[in-house]
């Protein structure tokens, strides 16, 4: 009987000598997308659908402008405003980072514990959104970074 292993994207980039960068990591899942102009009652309702993660606020031309998150929710509910008409944009929190694909785990490990923004968003070369660095890729950034460590790679 013939066994077949999978070897995670991680791993065939250890193997070759190559830093394990956050393009080896999923970074479509636990958030979702609203535009600037969208209203809080739409992100509320897009927020619903993402258990536990954000929304990444985008412009027209995707570029990212803030996220949103169950607090700033709560913040602009807790000031009554008028969810129909009010914002994501008026209501966004601003302080994220960026980092790009390329960029190796460790150091965005390292930068990330230095700053500690509200969120860390992935972009392309062009400065489009690419992805959320959620804090699930990052507890699977340091395991990656800490097993590489323990095997003195």
């Amino acid at each position: 009987m013939t066994r077949k292993y999978q070897i995670s994207a991680s791993l065939r980039r250890v193997m070759a000598n190559d830093a394990p960068t956050v393009a080896d990591l999923d970074l479509n899942d636990e958030h979702i997308t609203v535009g600037v102009d969208d209203t809080i009652q739409e992100a509320a309702r897009r927020l619903l659908t993402v258990p536990g993660g954000i929304l990444v606020v985008l412009s027209d031309d995707a570029k990212v402008k803030g996220v949103l998150g169950y607090k700033q929710m709560l913040l602009a509910i807790d000031k009554e405003i008028d969810t129909t008409v009010a914002t994501c944009g008026q209501h966004m929190e601003m302080d994220f980072m960026e980092i790009t694909p390329q960029d190796e785990l460790s150091s965005v490990l390292q930068k990330v514990r230095q700053r500690s923004p509200q969120a860390v968003i992935v972009v392309d070369d062009n400065g489009d959104f690419g992805g959320y660095f959620s804090p699930s890729d990052y507890q699977e950034s340091r395991a990656i970074v800490k097993s590489l460590k323990k095997l003195k790679l």
